[in-house]
Parts: C-alpha cells; structure tokens; sequence
C-alpha cells in the first residue's frame, strides 16, 4: 500500500490507501478479524446474519445468477481462508458461494478453516433472502451493503425498474481501493498510552441450551411510535433500547438471594457497538466498529429507569469521540506490532486466542445490543420489501443478544439467546409497552 497524509477532514493523520495486484489477491487478517477466525466454535459461530423479506416468493434460479454477478462488485468477500506460518490470510478465489436453504437454527458455524469454505452462505425461505457472515470477515455494516446489493440487483432481474440507486453498490462498478483498507491499522498512532482495562462483568445466572439451540424472539414496532418516546425524553433510539436492556439485567440481578448478590461485586455492562466510519474517514468493507459499554454498579442499590438513561447517554457522549477512540484503536493495533507476538507460530497464536477473546472482550460485558439503524431503499424496491432483520452471533459467554434495525415505518428487535429463559426479552418488551410503544412478538 502507497499513500500520504491529510488531517483536513478528521484532524488526524489519514493515509490515503492504494491496492496492488498482490494485495487484492491475498491479504492479512485485521486484529479484530484475527481474533474472530480463533473462537469459532459450536457454541460461539462468530456468524451475525443479516436478512431482506420480500413480498413474493424467491426465484431461487435468479438469485444464484444475482449472486454470481454482483460477487465481481465485492471482490474482498470472494475469498477462503488460508494459514501462513506466523498469520492467517484471505486467497482470493473465482469459485461462486452457493445457496442454501433455511436451518432450523441461524448463525450456526462455518467451517472457515476448511480449505474453499466461504465466510458467508446465502439462505433463501419461501421470500426471505438472509446473508450470514462470520464476523473475521466483516462487521454489520459490510453485511448490509452486500446484502442491499443483492437484493437490488435481484428485484433489477425480476424486473423492478429505477434510475435511482441511491449509494447501493451495483455488480458494473470498480470496487474502490479503500473498500480493502485496513482502518485500524491506519489510525494506530504509537505514542498513545493504552486505556484503563475493564473489569469483568456480571453474567445472569441462566440455564445453557443444548448445543447449536439458538433461540429468537423478534419484537417489531412503529419507528413513529418509539420515535415519540425518544424525542421526549431527548435521547436517540440506541440510547433508549439500551437503557432498557440494563434495566432487564439489573431485575435479574435484583431477584437473585440477597446473600448471592452481597458477593458480586462485578458491574453490569452492555456492549454497543459504534460504526467509527461515521467518526473517522473510511470506506472499508472489514471490520471497523468499537464497543461503548454503558455500565450500571449494583453495589450503589438499585437504579430507576431515569437514571439508567441519563447513565447511558453520558456514557455515549464520552466514548464516542475521536480522541479516546483513537487510544483504543491504538491499543488493538498494538499487540500485532509487538515483534515476539509476530514471530510466533500460528498454532500457538490459537491457544491463547480463545483467553484473549474472551477476557479482553465478552466477558467484560453482561450483553450486546447493537443498532444497524434505518435502511434506505430507492422506492422503486422498497415496494417490493416487507421488512429487514439482524441477528447477533451466538455466544456461551454473553447469551443474550439484542439486534436493531428499521425500514420505513418498522423497526425490528431480535433477542437471540443461547440459555432456556427468556427473562430480558419479557422485561424488555414490557418495558417497551408501558413506554406507549405496541409491539407485536414473533418466535422461531
């Protein structure tokens, strides 16, 4: 890669990024994605999916000749992975994903270390079109513009026809260079300090499922309705559902004995992942998000609602900003720059992969909650779409998963959880309805 500087837009050095043949070809896994390709197991997939419901059934014919054509528009997904000596790689490969019909169960593994396994599969059910990603290969944004894609350019095929594309990728264009860019690494900067670490959070004590039971309780609602709630109480969507997920773990945690509650000492924290290309100048399609953790510490007692939301809000203005995102993207960086850690053998890279993952990552926090936000679809295939949906990758350490997303006027909530009860999901939709926000429930 070849470039130069400019701090115009950012007011911090950004290297402008060109791709080589060579690079385009293969190239090294991110930290982020080099973590994700290590825990990869029954129980934690690491694979989120992302789905389109249409109004008419799926031509099954059409959708694998739409796949085939818009693969050349996201060259960096045609690829399997390969092991060097010290790190893994993405080959590019001219073989074509196939499609799948639905599971009992999303988001169960890929075989991504099995030689010509893809990291995503296509799925099709009756007329939903889901995309499943194992997240070493990108984060959700990457997933909704493929899937946006696909999509469009299906409907194209049956014959929707618009001159309005809006900012969807479409199967005749160049991909850009810096849709290859490795955006951690661009923004590491090596004289800052590393952040304070986070302690361990507290876990509900619930009862595992059996493995590759992967429940979901999806919870769809008017956008207009939450909206009301959200603009009296002055916060943003993501504020509010997040505030409402701590109020859920702090009830369990309140219905536990009060001798078992005396010996935690852990707080409870929920992990919201941030687009930080909406924060920093990137158009890369890998991974490039950070986790805010709004976090509320039961020894004080017990929190009203209020509390938890001015909490959350004061927690996201604070470590949403360049600065402090900087000093974490920093520190993530940095553990691959350390001269031992490159020189030593994959096979001992995986050993400590797993500790890694989870004491830097999972178990810091009690939940996810992450909010891909609106969809916007040229009218002419917004008419032809139902709804969209997002689902967490499962997880044995946090075992419940809240994923968001809207279009039009419905936004849609999939818990997604690896244990029997379903207790923040009650809570949390109840909560909802005595906000003054209806919501109709659906289950798989």
């Amino acid at each position: 890669m070849e470039g130069n500087y400019n701090s115009e837009v950012t007011g911090f050095p950004v290297k402008k990024i060109r791709i080589t043949q060579t690079e385009r070809d293969y190239y090294k896994l991110d930290n982020a994605a080099t973590l994700f390709a290590l825990m990869n197991s029954d129980r934690s997939t690491n694979v989120f999916r992302v789905s389109c419901t249409l109004k008419e059934r799926i031509n099954l014919s059409d959708l694998q000749k739409t796949l085939e054509r818009i693969m050349q528009r996201f060259p960096y997904f045609q690829v399997t992975l390969r092991s060097g000596l010290f790190w893994k790689y993405w080959e590019s490969t001219k073989e074509i994903p196939e499609i799948y019909a639905e599971t009992k169960f999303p988001c169960q593994k890929i075989a991504i270390h099995t030689r010509g396994i893809f990291p995503f599969r296509v799925k099709v059910y009756f007329n939903r079109i889901a995309v499943e990603f194992h997240h070493s290969l990108t984060d959700g944004y990457g997933g909704i513009t493929f899937l946006k894609a696909l999509v469009a350019d299906y409907l194209t095929r049956r014959g929707v026809e618009t001159n309005d594309w809006g900012d969807i990728f479409r199967f005749n264009q160049t991909p850009s260079p810096t849709e290859y860019d490795y955006a951690y690494k661009r923004y590491y900067m090596k004289e800052l300090p590393n952040p304070k670490r986070k302690s361990e959070a507290f876990k509900p004590p619930l009862t595992p499922v059996e493995k590759g039971v992967f429940h979901i309780i999806r919870g769809t609602m008017s956008v207009a309705k939450i909206l009301d709630v959200t603009r009296r109480k002055k916060v943003t969507i993501s504020e509010l559902l997040t505030a409402i997920y701590l109020e859920a773990l702090q009830e369990i945690y309140q219905k536990l004995p009060e001798e078992v509650r005396k010996k935690i000492k852990k707080p409870i924290r929920v992990a919201v992942p941030v687009n930080l290309r909406r924060i920093f100048e990137s158009e890369t399609m890998r991974n490039f998000t950070y986790m805010v953790s709004p976090e509320l510490k039961p020894q004080l007692g017990k929190y009203t609602f209020e509390e938890i939301l001015a909490l959350v809000q004061h927690a996201m203005k604070k470590e949403i900003a360049r600065r402090p995102l900087r000093q974490y993207i920093t520190r993530n960086v940095r553990g691959e720059l350390i001269p031992i850690i490159r020189i030593i053998p994959l096979f001992l890279k995986r050993l400590f992969g797993e500790f890694i993952y989870q004491k830097m990552g999972e178990k810091q926090n009690s939940g996810k909650m992450s909010n891909l936000g609106k969809i916007n679809m040229p009218k002419a295939f917004a008419k032809e779409i139902e709804h969209f949906d997002f689902i967490l990758a499962p997880s044995k350490i946090i075992t419940t998963g809240c994923a968001v997303v809207s279009f039009e006027d419905k936004l849609v909530i999939n818990f997604s959880r690896t244990v029997e009860e379903p207790e923040i999901e009650k809570f949390f939709f109840r909560r909802l309805a005595q906000l003054g926000i209806p919501v109709k429930i659906t289950t798989n």
